[in-house]
């Protein structure tokens, strides 16, 4: 607690704080303190009604904000449509594919300042198909972006199995690419190796943050019929 009368602390058993409340129409000029930090330095900010909320960095300036570190992109894994896990045959081959392919990409974001150990969510992921020459076969498929929030209904169709965070040391994000998922559309999706010709081509996958740092990955990829 902190001596602001716009505050109303309340309190339970031994004068412990349980609770804080502002009143409605409480106004606050830029450069005043409205809040603590708890001790994970983590602060969840929202902005907008319930049900409408924005990200909140396109609703307001912060102060002395940078992120120049583009997101990672740790793995890349592929299943057919019933999830069973596709696997190149030898070292550095290219994956044989046929089918509805599910692109999953493990994959997680810094900012200026943050702690080797802190990993957050990213922004934008999606997928292209190259030919084998690097040439772009199909447009970039923007699959899951973050300007609005999805539906808690979503969240099934975003991450995949073996994702967890919260105040654990391990954080993973498996983000299913291949599903589309972008404010209140989400849907299941799939890669169709079918709809190519026979041959090999380049999978592309990236994942960028709101200052559009972009990260991509190459996986090699042969068409089988």
């Amino acid at each position: 607690p902190f001596d602001d009368e716009r505050f109303q602390f309340s309190y339970g058993e031994n004068k412990k704080l349980t609770g804080v409340r502002v009143r409605r129409g409480a106004k606050f000029d830029a450069g005043e303190a409205i809040g603590t930090l708890n001790a994970f330095n983590h602060v969840h900010l929202i902005a907008g009604g319930s049900g409408a909320e924005m990200n909140a960095l396109d609703a307001l300036i912060f102060p002395n904000i940078a992120d120049t570190v583009a997101p990672t992109i740790e793995d890349v894994s592929l299943f057919d449509e019933n999830w069973n896990g596709i696997e190149t045959g030898k070292t550095n081959s290219r994956i044989k594919l046929n089918g509805k392919i599910r692109v999953v990409v493990r994959a997680f974001d810094r900012m200026n300042g943050n702690g080797a150990n802190r990993k957050l969510g990213v922004y934008q992921l999606g997928f292209q198909i190259l030919r084998a020459d690097e040439t772009p076969l199909t447009d970039i498929n923007r699959t899951i972006s973050f300007d609005r929030p999805p539906d808690e209904d979503a969240v099934k169709l975003v991450y995949a199995k073996g994702s967890q965070s919260g105040y654990t040391p391990q954080t993973v994000f498996n983000y299913i690419v291949t599903n589309k998922i972008n404010g209140d559309a989400a849907r299941e999706d799939f890669f169709d190796a079918d709809a190519l010709e026979k041959g090999n081509y380049i999978l592309r996958v990236f994942a960028a943050d709101y200052f559009k740092n972009n990260t991509t990955r190459d996986i090699d990829i042969e068409i089988v019929k």
